[in-house]
């Protein structure tokens, strides 16, 4: 039986779970465990699963440009010596994962040096949607490309590159258990007869800051409208201090589930039961509306930043849309409230019209249901169809 050495990257705690997931797939489509060897940069989840780690990606996964440039050089070494040991490991195949701006330097230094490595990336970046010219690099030092979504392959054929869809992780995601459901709403204790809407700011510091005073706005609006309104705002651990200081400041009646309160397992459970039981969610553009558009959420997505970077947006930009139910259907049936669009006057119309009356969501939920079906739902596990996706790229090749 063939003896596979795989090395894997992961640069972000997200593509940990996949990596996680992708070695387990791997493994059992092998069907012997003792014939591959996992190296590579991963966290937890992917050491659980076998990854022999030459660096916790944790050195890897920092937020923003200031953290980028204090990092510079740690990142750097780790990039070099990266190279310098996949070089010298000669793995069969090298898998990166997502982080496209760690990743695609990774490929680049190992192809310049080692022109038959072969090399596959897990999560197309969105050259199909900004820095199309990204794909020059992509064709030179990629060998295949495993996509989440189902027109990337389509956009990618146009510019000789390989790849094959597996699927988007959304779409394998379990719904909450009735009675998870069931003991969430009863902890909440609200009356039966409330209305319950989902308040999501963001995952970072500065969306968070620039998306929750607008929000605080509507709930003023709202709670004046609809005298039975209840609000739930989940917070990752990075934003819970910036959320507790808005909240007291703006002096807003909102319930908090503060993750840093829960193990992650527990915070996503919780999460998953509060989407079953909330009439609808006001989030910020970003992957949590696939979550909703699994949970059958009806959604209103908005999106504000600074004068120049929604300049910088709409000139290089190429899709209308910024939340990836509208861009699979290429439709407009989830609203949206971009940039000067996005006030709570415009917000709080919309809400008014999904929680007044539920028809008005529906032609946004079949859109939902719709997307959920295109990213994979159904079929075989996205994990699953990525490893024999890369085991049969390697027989062929």
């Amino acid at each position: 039986m063939k003896k596979y050495k795989i090395f894997i990257c992961a640069g972000e705690h997200s593509g940990d779970f996949l990596g996680s997931e992708l070695i387990k797939a791997i493994s059992k489509e092998v069907g012997d465990s003792g014939s591959i060897i996992f190296q590579g940069i991963g966290g937890n989840l992917m050491e659980k699963e076998g990854l022999i780690p030459i660096f916790d990606l944790s050195r890897l996964s920092v937020m923003g440009l200031k953290d980028i440039f204090t990092n510079i050089v740690s990142i750097l070494s780790i990039l070099n010596k990266t190279v310098l040991y996949i070089l010298a490991w000669k793995p069969d195949v090298v898998i990166t994962i997502d982080a496209p701006e760690f990743n695609l330097r990774l490929s680049s230094q190992i192809k310049r040096k080692w022109k038959t490595a072969k090399i596959i990336h897990y999560v197309v970046p969105s050259v199909w949607a900004w820095r199309e010219g990204r794909t020059k690099k992509m064709k030179k030092n990629l060998d295949h490309i495993l996509a989440l979504l189902p027109f990337e392959p389509g956009f990618l054929k146009r510019y000789g590159i390989s790849c094959d869809f597996v699927g988007h992780p959304i779409c394998a995601d379990n719904l909450p258990r009735t009675r998870d459901v069931i003991s969430f709403k009863k902890g909440l204790e609200f009356k039966s007869s409330a209305r319950i809407v989902t308040i999501l700011p963001g995952s970072r510091i500065g969306e968070v800051k620039r998306m929750l005073p607008i929000f605080f706005k509507v709930i003023r609006l709202l709670k004046k409208e609809f005298p039975n309104i209840e609000f739930v705002c989940p917070t990752p651990k990075l934003v819970v201090p910036t959320f507790n200081y808005l909240k007291s400041k703006y002096n807003v009646k909102i319930t908090h589930m503060d993750s840093s309160m829960l193990n992650s397992q527990d915070f996503e459970v919780m999460k998953k039961s509060l989407y079953a039981c909330s009439d609808m969610a006001i989030a910020t553009s970003g992957t949590v509306s696939l979550e909703l558009a699994r949970g059958g959420v009806p959604m209103i997505i908005c999106y504000k930043t600074g004068f120049f970077t929604t300049f910088l947006y709409k000139l290089f930009v190429n899709v209308k849309s910024a939340n990836l139910i509208n861009i699979i259907t290429n439709r407009e049936d989830v609203p949206e409230f971009l940039f000067e669009r996005c006030t709570p006057l415009n917000i709080f119309k919309e809400s008014k019209k999904i929680l007044a009356n539920r028809a008005h969501s529906e032609k946004q939920l079949m859109a939902s249901r719709e997307a959920i079906r295109s990213l994979g739902y159904g079929a075989l596990h996205p994990a699953t169809r990525a490893a024999k996706s890369i085991l049969s790229y390697l027989k062929r090749n």
